[in-house]
């Protein structure tokens, strides 16, 4: 089972803050059966600043006590998406997980990310859910499904009343773990099979 978008790799943004908090957390993952998990800690984002350089280095000093505990992991970034995004790390080299503004639409989001698939890459919303200018906005939602544009939710959202989840727009269902894995209902990994075996065909990740 995968969980493709978590704040789980320690000390490099507003996620876990220790190793040892971090190797806790995965071995928790392994018990529950999820064995793939994917860290995306935030790039360019306005409030949350993080190193491009530390992130990559983080994950290559810890990655070999990662593998002990059993859980295969891999290295991305959310990226929150500005007209000018210089530096991220792709999941499993060509997925982009792009963070958006709540409240108000980016006038500059369809040719981003048209720009961004001219250069090779595949587009993931992260947490489409918080965006109230998406919700119930059919003409966008077609317009980005037609551009092949996948959607994530986080669990948090699962039992709302979830225009998304409700209409089958969901390609990706992650926790988005800051490290409490008392909000995680490790339930739905179970009752959303179907979702993430999904998501394991898109990501390629095995």
């Amino acid at each position: 089972m995968l969980d493709m978008h978590t704040h789980i790799l320690p000390a490099v943004d507003d996620g876990i803050k220790t190793e040892e908090e971090a190797f806790l957390v995965l071995e928790e993952y392994k018990k529950k059966g999820i064995n793939i998990v994917v860290f995306t800690p935030h790039v360019n984002h306005y409030s949350v600043k993080t190193s491009i350089e530390k992130i990559s280095d983080t994950y290559k000093r810890l990655k070999p006590k990662f593998d002990e505990i059993g859980v295969k992991t891999f290295l991305g970034s959310e990226i929150y998406l500005t007209e000018k995004v210089e530096k991220f790390i792709p999941i499993n080299d060509y997925f982009l997980l792009l963070e958006l503004p709540r409240d108000v639409y980016p006038m500059y989001l369809l040719d981003k990310i048209f720009e961004f698939q001219l250069e090779g890459y595949e587009i993931i919303l992260a947490h489409v859910e918080r965006y109230k200018w998406l919700k119930d906005n059919e003409l966008l939602i077609d317009r980005l499904k037609t551009m092949n544009v996948y959607f994530q939710m986080n669990f948090e959202a699962i039992e709302s009343d979830n225009y998304f989840l409700k209409n089958s727009l969901i390609d990706f269902l992650s926790t988005d773990c800051h490290g409490n894995l008392s909000e995680i209902d490790f339930s739905f990994f179970e009752k959303y099979k179907d979702i993430f075996e999904k998501s394991m065909e898109i990501l390629n990740l095995t």
